[in-house]
Parts: C-alpha cells; sequence; structure tokens
C-alpha cells in the first residue's frame, strides 16, 4: 500500500497540474528532493488514472533524478509499476532518436553523401524498436562490399558497373525481394534487411544507393507508385530494379508501366529524388507496417519524424 504522504504530494500536483498547463521534458519546478521522486515513481502502480498521470507529469520534469528512479522502477516495482516506468522510459529513449532525427542535415546535391539518409535510416529503426545496430555497424557491413566493388568499378563504363553492382549484390550477397512482405518490419527495416538479405523496394534501394555511392558512383533514387528504382547517373544514366535481382530497365518501359496503371503525369514519378524524399519514402514504409503490426506508438512517432521532413 502507498504511503499517504505519497498520495498527498501527487494529490498537490493533480491541484498544480490543473492551475498550470502542463509542459512535458521541461521543468516547472524545483528540484525534486529524492523521496519525493521514489514517491511519484511507486505510485505508477496506483488504481487510479489521475494519480498515474500526476506522478508521470511530476517524473518528467525532474531530469536525470527522474530517469533513474524509472530505471529502478521498471526492475523492481509491482507489475503495473513495471509495466509503466519502462513505457516512461521508452517514450523518452524515442523523444531522444527524434531530436537526433531533426538535426540532419542532408547535401543540396545528394547524390554523393549516403552519411545523412544512413544516419535516418538508422533513427527510424530505434524509433520502432528498442534495441536495433548503430550506424557505424550498418556502415561497416555496407562498407566492406563498396570497397570490393570500388575496385571493379575502375575504368569501366556505367552499364558495366551498373551490371557488376547488380551482380554481387543480387547474386553473391542474395539481396532481393523474393518473399518479402510488406506487412514485415524485418522486409522493411534497413539493418533486418542487411542481415535477412531480403526486403521491400525501397529498402533494397537505398542499400544499392548507400553501397553505389561509397564505391564511387553517382546515385540517386526514382519513386514510382508501389515500387522504387535507383538510377546511376552518367552520360547515359542508367536505372536500376533493386527488387526484380537488380535488373536494368528503361525509362521507356518504365513510362509504358505506368501508362498502362493509368497515370498520365508519368514523368512526376520518373524524376530524381533527393534524399530527403527518399528517406520520407522508407518512413512511410515503415510506418504503414507498424500501423499493420499493430505498433501504434511507432506508428505516431514516424509520424513525427515525417513532419520534420517536411512530407506529412
Amino acid at each position: 500500500m502507498v504511503r499517504a504522504s505519497s498520495r498527498r504530494f501527487v494529490a498537490e500536483r493533480i491541484e498544480m497540474s490543473e492551475t498550470q498547463p502542463a509542459t512535458e521534458f521541461a521543468p516547472q519546478h524545483p528540484p525534486a528532493r529524492a523521496a519525493s521522486i521514489e514517491a511519484a515513481a511507486k505510485l505508477l502502480g496506483d488504481e487510479s488514472q489521475l494519480v498515474v498521470n500526476a506522478a508521470r507529469g511530476y517524473l518528467l520534469g525532474t531530469g536525470a533524478a527522474g530517469r533513474e528512479a524509472l530505471h529502478r522502477a521498471s526492475e523492481q516495482g509491482c507489475a503495473a509499476t513495471r509495466m509503466r516506468a519502462r513505457a516512461m522510459l521508452r517514450s523518452l529513449e524515442v523523444e531522444q532518436w527524434l531530436q537526433r532525427f531533426s538535426g540532419l542535415e542532408f547535401d543540396a546535391d545528394g547524390s554523393r553523401n549516403p552519411e545523412p539518409l544512413l544516419a535516418g535510416a538508422v533513427f527510424a529503426s530505434h524509433m520502432v524498436r528498442t534495441f536495433a545496430p548503430d550506424a557505424n555497424e550498418l556502415r561497416s557491413k555496407l562498407w566492406r562490399e563498396a570497397e570490393v566493388l570500388r575496385a571493379r568499378f575502375e575504368g569501366r563504363s556505367l552499364n558495366l558497373c551498373a551490371r557488376m553492382l547488380s551482380e554481387h549484390l543480387n547474386e553473391s550477397l542474395g539481396l532481393g525481394g523474393r518473399g518479402a512482405a510488406k506487412n514485415d518490419l524485418d522486409h522493411v527495416l534497413l539493418d533486418r534487411v542487411v542481415d535477412n538479405r531480403v526486403g521491400v523496394p525501397v529498402t533494397l534501394s537505398m542499400i544499392y544507393l548507400l553501397v553505389a555511392r561509397w564505391a564511387g558512383l553517382s546515385v540517386t533514387g526514382v519513386g514510382m507508385p508501389e515500387h522504387f528504382l535507383v538510377r546511376l547517373h552518367g552520360v547515359r544514366p542508367v536505372l536500376v530494379d533493386p527488387y526484380y535481382g537488380g535488373r536494368t530497365v528503361t525509362k521507356t518501359d518504365c513510362i509504358r508501366h505506368l501508362k498502362s496503371l493509368g497515370y498520365d503525369q508519368v514523368q512526376e514519378h520518373m524524376r530524381d529524388l533527393s534524399d530527403r524524399e527518399v528517406l520520407a519514402h522508407y518512413l512511410r514504409a515503415l510506418q504503414k507496417t507498424a500501423s499493420q503490426c499493430g505498433s501504434h506508438d511507432a506508428r505516431r512517432s514516424l509520424g513525427e519524424a515525417l513532419t520534420l521532413l517536411g512530407a506529412n
């Protein structure tokens, strides 16, 4: 049973919240005593939602001390306390990833530098699930493949480079769209596709784009309806379809396909996308899959990320 003094503390907090608008993540009161912070953490297990909300609001304004109390409560409290403390810690963690996402800076010409795109995809992975690799780990895996290809590309024509890129990523590594399910996060999350080698079009295209740029090519994404391609730039640009084994396709074929589906403004679907737009396509695919999987918190955080990109 929670002590009466703790209940009085929260009751005072409730009274304050009725007269002052609450602002999460921003302290509005003097530093709290350790005993009060611990009491608030314990009250996360209270049966009254009003008490829980007041305790939550108090803890959010106590900074590092509140986080430490939440970590203890997530391991030592009753079942309800542990569950709510873990949910709060996860919410704070996602908030941190969103703050990092908001600091992404894309080059005006992003056809060569892949770092912001990789970072954005990694930040999104952390918004979707608790445990995800960092950018360095993913970069290391993809960089190794790029180094192999960089040596092979030396002095070769763009068409030959496109073929070698596809042969290496599809035939040697097994990357492709076979059996990919749009409602399976393992087939959409960049780090999971790198490991599993099976993915949806936008994620496979991001892998091709990252590896090709690190290998020295100029590459952009092309967002078609329900599909995604990459364009290798040169005197005569080459379109590559990572989902279908990295095959090369012509612009004429794509336009014919789009018109057969009833799209009249085909040029809009064939243009080069900025990295910001590529990342937005990836976030939308993740958001849709998270929603289908019932992960509504992830869906909301990805929606916030899209807003930060100016893509909502």
